[in-house]
């Protein structure tokens, strides 16, 4: 918290000792202030983040309070959103902050323990700047919110961007968040990848409704590193994920396919290093029924990939570790959910979503280990007035084992919050 408002007194002063900005605030209505400078008449420039993937939980562009510089050059925008969650397990689950069908206990363990909890780890904060220049508008962003481990302070976004190149840490291009469907869980149902990772991007200027980006990110291959009582091994990055993807976007809708290449090193006591290549597919896109509904859909599949979907994050499935060849085994995963999505007014929204996320096992693994999972959950929210809404969601999970044991959990939801 204190690096919060040690970030808010900087900015603030900045601005108030270098331009010397009048207390002159323009009403042009009760969702964006802008602050001008000496009754300049300098207009805010166009929020480079409209061009950007936005996740249906993410902050508006139309929220926070614009602030310009005296010359009209710079423009800094502050948004924050207080966001309140409240839970009800019937079948105690690790994990508060998503809804992980991975977690699910199955067999003996699988007992229904109630759990209620409450969590404010979804607050945010963040700052956008956006100063012209004789080469275009240099943008950058920075949003935080609390849901680190333990609750920490957590890096959300972190990059800056010029013409068509981007630098920093923001939505992988495997994730099409702009067509995820509105739920209170945020990492959306099983199988959905929704992940950021730092990363250098090249993009497209669009031409008609086509749009294709490439880029190289940096995401954690993830193993079971302690493999056995005296052999242990640790994983490293000799390469960055090669990554890129290619759409449409139009009125019936938008469709977008999206490939990743990937290394997969390992260094064991010997400082040993074995390493192989994992590849994966990712099509996703939202059909809109008509103007008031919607069909919204996520496939992926490949090799040790397993890391970029939410249910699999820090479960170790990319690879696993076979003692007869004394070597890791790449796992192939295949992750996927549908959603329909309606707009009952301008107040009132619901979805109901359907996920499923696999491993396809090798033969030398033990029983208990997990093989594929589903969840199904129904969703309202509620726009009480503007920036403020209230999130309801009830979600089903199953999961089952290689030997076929399974477990099952439900979850009831709600989230309030409120953006400014």
């Amino acid at each position: 918290m204190k690096i919060v408002l040690l970030l808010l007194s900087f900015f603030l002063g900045f601005l108030v000792v270098s331009t010397g900005f009048s207390q002159n605030v323009v009403k042009q209505d009760t969702v964006k202030s802008v602050v001008e400078v000496n009754n300049t008449g300098k207009k805010i420039i166009t929020d480079t983040t409209a061009q950007q993937e936005l996740s249906p939980l993410d902050i508006s562009n139309s929220r926070g309070l614009y602030i310009l510089t005296r010359d009209g050059l710079m423009q800094l925008r502050i948004m924050g959103s207080v966001r309140f969650s409240a839970l009800y397990d019937i079948v105690e689950l690790p994990t508060k902050n998503n809804f992980i069908t991975y977690e699910i206990p199955t067999g003996s363990a699988n007992h229904k323990i109630p759990n209620y909890a409450n969590s404010l780890s979804w607050t945010r904060i963040g700052f956008e700047i956006t100063r012209k220049t004789k080469q275009g508008n240099v943008f950058i962003r920075i949003e935080t919110d609390f849901a680190g481990p333990n609750n920490k302070f957590r890096i959300r976004h972190a990059y800056g961007q010029v013409g068509r190149w981007l630098v920093g840490q923001t939505w992988s291009l495997l994730a099409n968040v702009s067509d995820m469907p509105l739920t209170v869980n945020p990492s959306g149902p099983a199988g959905a990848v929704t992940l950021r990772t730092p990363q250098i991007r090249f993009s497209s200027r669009k031409k008609g409704n086509y749009f294709w980006d490439v880029g190289l990110e940096y995401s954690q291959i993830d193993l079971n590193q302690q493999v056995t009582d005296t052999l242990s091994y640790t994983t490293v990055q000799m390469l960055p994920d090669f990554t890129g993807r290619i759409g449409i976007s139009r009125k019936w809708g938008s469709v977008q396919f999206a490939a990743v290449v990937n290394t997969i090193s390992t260094k064991d006591t010997q400082s040993k290093v074995s390493n192989s290549f994992g590849f994966g597919g990712f099509l996703s896109g939202k059909i809109n029924l008509n103007k008031s509904q919607s069909f919204s859909f996520q496939v992926n599949s490949g090799k040790s990939i397993a890391h970029f979907m939410s249910t699999f994050s820090g479960a170790g499935l990319d690879a696993v570790f076979d003692p007869a060849t004394g070597k890791f085994k790449s796992l192939y995963s295949l992750g996927a959910f549908v959603s329909y999505g309606s707009h009952w007014s301008h107040k009132i929204s619901s979805s109901l979503s359907f996920g499923s996320a696999n491993i396809f096992n090798k033969s030398f693994e033990p029983c208990n280990s997990f093989r594929n999972s589903i969840s199904l959950s129904a969703d309202i929210f509620w726009n009480v007035i503007k920036g403020a809404r209230v999130g309801l969601n009830y979600t089903y999970g199953q999961r089952w084992n290689k030997d076929s044991t399974t477990g099952r959990a439900s979850r009831i939801w709600a989230l309030f919050y409120y953006d400014f």
